[in-house]
């Protein structure tokens, strides 16, 4: 889609853009406390990679990325707003952080309904254990 600016500097995104992406996207409810919204964009803020994107000044899509740079980097959120889905703006996002940490291990983390975007983008299944600890911030547990 050629009317989308990508930004790879700023992290300290608009929280209520923010906010309304994820809640687009089904990624979350309304934000339950006032905590949740002043730190909605923490997470970005803290992440070693963030790239956004950008239609006139509305935020359409978002990756965060957590990495050493050398080894390891592990894709934390990609979102996309659903009324800018499947116009090449995940698969770009995805690529941008490919080329910035090329030589790193890629892992994501996601749900059954989206891991064969991430297998037709060129990921696999990982071959050894994952295990996790959730944290207070995840509805599900």
């Amino acid at each position: 889609m050629s009317n989308i600016v990508y930004n790879e500097e700023k992290k300290d995104l608009p929280i209520n853009q923010l906010c309304c992406l994820f809640m687009s996207a089904g990624w979350i409810r309304e934000p339950e406390t006032p905590e949740m919204i002043l730190n909605f964009n923490l997470p970005f803020i803290n992440s070693t990679l963030v790239i956004s994107a950008w239609h006139e000044e509305r935020l359409v899509g978002i990756v965060r990325v957590l990495s050493d740079t050398i080894i390891r980097s592990t894709i934390h959120d990609l979102v996309v707003d659903p009324e800018f889905q499947c116009k090449g703006i995940g698969r770009e996002l995805l690529k941008r952080c490919i080329l910035t940490y090329p030589k790193t291990e890629w892992i994501v983390q996601t749900n059954d309904s989206n891991v064969e975007y991430y297998l037709k983008n060129g990921f696999i299944r990982y071959p050894r254990n994952v295990l996790f600890k959730p944290s207070v911030w995840d509805p599900e547990y």
